[in-house]
């Protein structure tokens, strides 16, 4: 039997998360923008906030949870990320 998982790769969030990409400021605009950013740009991928960002952009974009549960766990993974690198 087959079946089809409805995925929101359109899936945007009302306001974008800005982030630091060298001297500029990035717009993350939804949960699928926050995936590839966690995966590419993240130097330290651990941590629990990083591991609910994953799973709640993950949830998010299946529909198994509101995006902006998502786009806050993003928030909390990005600020431990700033956190880290501030400590070096």
């Amino acid at each position: 039997m087959n079946s089809v998982i409805p995925v929101g790769f359109g899936l945007q969030w009302e306001f974008a998360v800005f982030v630091q990409d060298g001297l500029l400021d990035k717009p993350i605009t939804g949960p699928r923008a926050a995936l590839k950013f966690l995966h590419e740009d993240f130097r330290h991928q651990t941590g629990a906030p990083f591991s609910a960002a994953i799973a709640d952009c993950n949830s998010a974009l299946r529909y198994r949870c509101d995006a902006e549960i998502a786009r806050l766990s993003f928030i909390a993974a990005y600020a431990e990320y700033r956190v880290k690198l501030d400590r070096r």
